[in-house]
């Protein structure tokens, strides 16, 4: 899974005006409601505070409590706190010494202002407990609340479902790049939704949907493959779909191209009936053509080695 360092926004430029004395002059637009990427500065500030905050409070070391306590009445709320608690619950009452390590994998903002974020992580944790070691990684959103100089995690959500924010007002400017943000976020969410859809009663039309919805290179390998993907989606007898709900938010815009972090919760039903949802956090490279955003990439978010 690869690591982003930094971000890179699509600029959007507006008109230029010429002033002329004594004409009325316009309104100054107003900022976007949601800063997600439109101040890439200071989106890099939240997510590294989120991920330095996450690692830290999740990280528990049952031989130096007193350091576990310290870092979450620095980086916690009193309610996050109590959340946090209830979730370690387990891990805190262990028998035998036990330590946990958590890592943040991958993270992007969907919501962002100047005193409150709500951020997407996928978290790798590892957790070792008499010489026994296990793995494993858990989708969350943490919404955050500004303290003076600094952020504070107030809530915790793990497996989290879509967040609904109200549309963005057209306009120049910075509400033109949450625009291109939104539209990228809502492309993402499309595309996962045709491309998690397996229907073993029609598999052409499902192999069709992969098609409408991909670009590039994933478009090729589906087209190279077309006559065993058909067959694999026909003979598996497993159908699947992607819940509405599932929550998905923008890692970085750049000149025509978005990566989107999606935490896709599907309902899958396997040949023998039996149903069990299934998380899967998934990362779309996307392009922007003419006709909308398309998957030219998807990757699966691994744990951490």
């Amino acid at each position: 899974m690869k690591r982003w360092a930094g971000f890179a926004v699509l600029l959007v430029l507006a008109g230029c005006t010429t002033t002329v004395a004594g004409t009325a002059q316009p309104e100054p637009a107003s900022p976007p409601s949601n800063f997600a990427l439109v101040d890439p500065a200071r989106t890099a500030s939240v997510l590294t505070a989120v991920k330095t905050a996450v690692e830290a409070v999740f990280s528990y070391d049952s031989a130096n409590l007193p350091a576990w306590e310290k870092a979450t009445n620095e980086h916690l709320t009193p309610s996050a706190r109590e959340e946090l608690t209830r979730l370690l619950t387990q891990v805190r009452n262990s028998p035998e010494p036990i330590t946990l390590v958590s890592r943040v994998i991958v993270s992007a903002a969907v919501e962002e202002t100047p005193g409150k974020a709500r951020i997407l992580t996928v978290v790798d944790q590892s957790s070792t407990r008499a010489g026994n070691t296990s793995k494993g990684i858990a989708g969350v959103l943490f919404s955050t609340v500004r303290d003076g100089d600094r952020w504070r995690i107030g809530e915790i959500k793990v497996d989290p479902t879509r967040v609904d924010l109200p549309p963005e007002k057209p306009g120049a400017g910075d509400r033109a790049i949450a625009a291109v943000r939104d539209s990228a976020r809502e492309g993402g969410l499309r595309a996962a939704e045709a491309l998690l859809n397996v229907n073993p009663a029609d598999p052409e039309g499902t192999y069709a949907r992969y098609e409408s919805v991909t670009t590039g290179e994933l478009l090729t390998q589906f087209q190279r493959d077309k006559a065993a993907r058909v067959d694999k989606i026909r003979t598996s007898g497993t159908k699947s779909s992607m819940d509405p709900k599932s929550i998905a938010a923008v890692m970085e815009l750049v000149d025509g191209k978005a990566s989107v972090l999606l935490y896709a919760t599907t309902n899958v039903t396997d040949a023998q009936g039996k149903a069990q949802p299934k998380n899967l956090p998934i990362v779309l490279r996307l392009q922007r053509l003419p006709e909308g955003w398309k998957a030219a990439g998807i990757e699966m978010v691994a744990a951490l080695p």
